[in-house]
């Protein structure tokens, strides 16, 4: 029983630990309000902030798209290539 507990409690902290692993804005310096960055596992997701010191939103593509960070923009997957992200000024 205390395997399983465990296991759950390790599981939570990895699934919290993706968020700030993905290169997700707290959105705390107020140049990063109305910015978006790259969201790290996931090219067709890319982050938003909103509001300042609150974490920043995670934002879909539209269909067939994906982030390029270097544009700022979703663009079609055939045109998308993948560049090193880069975190933004802070991490949630």
């Amino acid at each position: 029983m205390k395997y399983y507990l465990c296991l759950i409690v390790l599981i939570a902290f990895a699934v919290a630990s993706v968020k700030a692993i993905a290169g997700r804005s707290a959105c705390r310096d107020p140049v990063e309000l109305g910015q978006t960055y790259p969201h790290h596992w996931d090219p067709s997701k890319y982050w938003y902030c909103e509001k300042l010191n609150e974490n920043a939103l995670e934002m879909d593509c539209p269909k067939g798209q994906a982030y390029m960070h270097h544009l700022k923009t979703c663009i079609p997957w055939p045109n998308w290539i993948w560049k090193q992200p880069q975190d933004p000024p802070t991490l949630a």
